[in-house]
């Protein structure tokens, strides 16, 4: 398995790092002007294009002098109409890198909208639209035409959507500022639900449903409402356009059809009762400053002003900031990427690329798409994005050749904002949500996620994919508390996913651990903590899983569950799982040398959790028994499918250094290493952020947010943390 190693990582960076000294310098400033000659602050260039052409321009007479070039980019806002692009023409070398970062640490934020003045807006007044706003809005609330603005991206929004919808979005002082909903809260569990399905409908007929509350009458002026909704399972969040309400029956047709229908899968035809649901872009729902609303037919923005004075941001690129297709050893530093419809940075086919001690927020889509080989994503820092942070691949899966690609030393947090459903801080080559009609694994080979500080976000931490990665050294806490069937790292139904290490990782207060679902294979899980009442490791009758020498802290188990499911659902004859497994001929090398356990999976009873190792681990709890076995008996003493020995139980303290303020360092003196025969220390203390030469102080506690200790977690009466 490969692996790839700090030290060896650490001379990776070095190979692409800033030379001390630049060869040759060009200036960017937003006061500046490209018919200067950008050799000096004073003769800046105005554009990054310019800057860059220059350096076409300089390959063009010859070779790059040696330590590269510097584009050095004066601080202030930089706004682009267009993707900033980087080919194979723009490449540096080893020795000769192509560097764009912010001169002398200055603030430098490269946007994807422009600046709307206040004064552009004017009161509303007409009486037919007040009649139409909550009362506390009325005499507050602006708007303008869109129209007269030049405004693009003003929707309408598709008859269903699962991310932002395609509109532009704004921005007050650098806050994402709320498009109007019913109700105010973001959080599902906040929403009014369904009383019961009517009609469940199907992909291509909209379903009607029994809504409780009265609140839709005061919609009935308004042609124009979409409905978001964990409408039958609540990983699926789909918003679906409404084609009729009647307020007599107090029932909503849909417009459109969804995969499945509406209503809870498991309590058809009428649902559960509990499905969530709110309201969005309805004008009569701006109730407090900040709140916004399109009106679609008539192309009209209305805003309730956060205050009197501040910058109005309004984002208009529909494409990524920078995209980068075929270019090496190219480095952007210290800048901040925002208000975009696109991402922030997409790069492909990448070589020796790097991106570090950027700020990426406010943008509706992802931070940083990457593919290629030794390319990476360092000491960033992910906020406020619509979907997810990362999202990386590389390598040879049939050749299993690692792309020693790498995401190291990053904060991110608040992520998903606008696609809750599998945006995750990470995402290595998994691609999207399972029912996404785009989704499709990419390549992930050798790849390194190390160091990282994740927290806050509505659902997957990390989606996991492909071959030989490596997950070390991060951080998770408070996340997907908005969802179900969900983990710390998550995995789907692939067989070929192997040599998945995850260790030394610090999982805690959040919902799942480690989840490989629907049968999901290859990870060896060592040397984590878990800590928390909905934290644990969860095997869904995927083989080859090894869980080693690892901590759990919670108040009841169990903190290990596994379960046969792959056997009633038909796994064995799974179109999709087969494919993969003979799309890289497990019987000939690489794959029958890397993993020997393929050459005869598919004779074997792949459909059930076939090897399973739960050892050595420590288990700190209260009450409840340590696992949970979904299985008929026969299969749970199989020792084929499972085998636990040499763990250690207990409701004491195990002689952690300080349980209270959570460091689970065990002391030198602990019990633990007596009683669990071969039990390695966990390097509790390398867990998280690290300073570096671009992360130069930690963020503290209160920045981050961390939950107070001692404080019981969400919902506290759920204690599922499976798949």
């Amino acid at each position: 398995m490969l692996i790839i190693k700090p030290s060896i990582l650490a001379a990776l960076l070095a190979a692409v790092s800033l030379p001390s000294n630049f060869a040759a310098e060009l200036f960017v400033a937003p006061n500046g002007d490209d018919g200067h000659d950008g050799q000096t602050a004073a003769t800046a260039y105005a554009t990054l294009a310019r800057a860059r052409d220059e350096v076409r321009h300089l390959k063009s007479a010859g070779a790059l002098p040696p330590g590269g070039v510097t584009v050095q980019i004066l601080g202030g806002k930089y706004s682009l109409e267009n993707s900033l692009e980087f080919s194979a023409a723009d490449s540096g070398t080893a020795e000769a890198p192509v560097v764009y970062r912010a001169w002398q640490d200055q603030p430098v934020e490269i946007l994807g909208g422009r600046v709307l003045k206040l004064s552009e807006f004017a009161l509303v007044t007409d009486e037919k639209i007040l009649s139409r706003l909550d009362p506390s809005a009325r005499g507050k609330v602006v708007c303008v035409s869109i129209n007269k603005l030049g405004l693009k991206h003003a929707g309408p929004f598709p008859p269903v959507f699962s991310d932002s919808g395609g509109i532009f979005e704004l921005f007050w002082n650098g806050k994402r500022l709320p498009l109007s909903r019913w109700p105010n809260s973001v959080d599902p569990k906040d929403w009014p639900t369904m009383k019961k399905a009517v009609v469940n409908g199907d992909a291509k007929t909209g379903g009607t449903f029994e809504y409780r509350d009265e609140r839709p009458s005061r919609w009935l002026q308004n042609h124009s409402v979409w409905l978001k909704g964990q409408w039958r399972v609540p990983w699926e969040d789909p918003a679906i356009r409404v084609a009729a309400m009647d307020t007599n029956r107090h029932t909503i047709t849909l417009a459109a059809g969804i995969a499945n229908g509406i209503g809870n899968k498991y309590t058809r035809p009428f649902g559960n009762g509990k499905e969530p649901w709110c309201a969005l872009n309805l004008l009569e729902e701006i109730d407090q400053p900040g709140e916004w609303a399109i009106d679609f037919d008539s192309q009209t923005l209305f805003l309730w002003p956060p205050s009197a004075a501040g910058e109005l941001l309004v984002s208009q690129l529909d494409q990524p900031l920078v995209f980068i297709q075929g270019a090496a050893h190219l480095q952007f530093i210290g800048l901040t990427f925002e208000a975009s419809l696109g991402d922030g940075v997409d790069a492909a086919e990448a070589e020796s690329d790097v991106i570090a001690g950027c700020t990426f927020r406010n943008l509706a889509k992802r931070g940083v798409t990457l593919t290629g080989y030794r390319s990476g994503v360092q000491s960033c820092d992910f906020c406020d994005l619509g979907e997810g942070c990362v999202r990386i691949g590389g390598g040879d899966k049939a050749k299993l050749i690692p792309s020693e690609n790498f995401v190291v030393n990053n904060h991110m947090h608040h992520y998903g904002v606008l696609k809750a459903m599998y945006s995750a801080a990470v995402d290595l080559g998994f691609g999207g949500g399972p029912n996404d009609a785009l989704f499709k694994l990419g390549t992930a080979v050798g790849i390194r996620v190390a160091h990282n500080l994740i927290h806050d976000a509505p659902r997957d931490a990390v989606l996991v994919s492909g071959q030989d990665n490596l997950f070390e050294y991060n951080e998770i806490f408070n996340c997907g508390f908005q969802s179900g069937d969900v983990g710390s790292f998550y995995s789907w139904l692939d067989w070929t996913i192997r040599g998945v290490v995850i260790r030394y990782n610090f999982i805690h207060d959040t919902i799942g651990g480690v989840n490989p679902d629907d049968g999901a294979a290859g990870n060896l899980v060592y040397g984590n903590v878990f800590a928390g009442d909905r934290t644990g490791v969860w095997i869904a009758s995927g083989p080859d899983h090894k869980i080693i020498n690892n901590i759990f802290v919670k108040d009841e188990g169990p903190v290990f569950g596994m379960d046969d499911r792959g056997a009633a659902r038909g796994y064995a004859t799974n179109s999709r799982l087969l494919k993969a497994v003979m799309d890289i001929h497990p019987a000939e090398p690489p794959w029958s040398v890397r993993f020997p356990e393929m050459t005869n999976l598919l004779e074997s009873h792949p459909e059930l959790p076939l090897r399973t190792k739960f050892e050595r681990n420590l288990i700190v709890m209260k009450t409840g028994e340590p696992f949970g076995l979904k299985m008929s008996k026969s299969r749970q003493a199989d020792t084929n499918l499972f085998s636990a020995r040499d763990n250690l139980v207990t409701a004491a303290d195990p002689g952690f250094v300080d349980a209270a303020k959570e460091n689970f360092n065990l002391r030198p003196d602990s019990g633990v290493f007596k009683k669990i025969p071969g039990f390695q220390p966990i390097p509790f203390d390398q867990i998280g952020l690290q300073r570096d030469e671009y992360r130069r102080r930690l963020p503290t506690d209160a920045e981050i947010g961390r939950p107070a200790k001692g404080v019981p977690q969400k919902n506290p009466g759920d204690k599922n943390f499976g798949t």
